[in-house]
């Protein structure tokens, strides 16, 4: 897989890695609510312009772009070594070195908050 990917796009659309959280919570707080969640998804998410841009290729295995390939709104394209655009540069290797940050990422799931 190459870093950059073309995507087409009908609507401008934000889209994220997912709802990522971090989880710092302190056992042995002396407070009654001692779960403590830190937001991670903010730091992940990408803008798709309406359009066909050039974007970083690791949003591509996002579940809220599958999704959205699936529904029509947005087609993957060909696949690029070089976008020739500094920004889209520095959003791919923002996102890396977020990514990197994440010591420990996990996914809310339904099941899990409904026990």
């Amino acid at each position: 897989m190459k870093d950059y990917v073309y995507i087409q796009s009908n609507t401008s659309i934000v889209v994220t890695a997912g709802l990522q959280n971090d989880n710092v919570t302190n056992p042995d707080a002396h407070i009654p609510d001692r779960l403590k969640v830190n937001p991670v998804w903010p730091k992940l998410r990408v803008m798709i312009k309406v359009g066909r841009h050039i974007y970083p290729s690791l949003i591509v295995e996002w579940n809220t772009v599958k999704s959205l390939v699936k529904d029509g709104i947005i087609t993957i394209g060909e696949e690029v070594d070089n976008p020739n655009d500094v920004k889209v540069e520095e959003k791919a290797k923002d996102l890396k070195d977020e990514l990197k940050k994440i010591k420990k990422v996990t996914d809310i799931k339904l099941e899990d908050v409904a026990e």
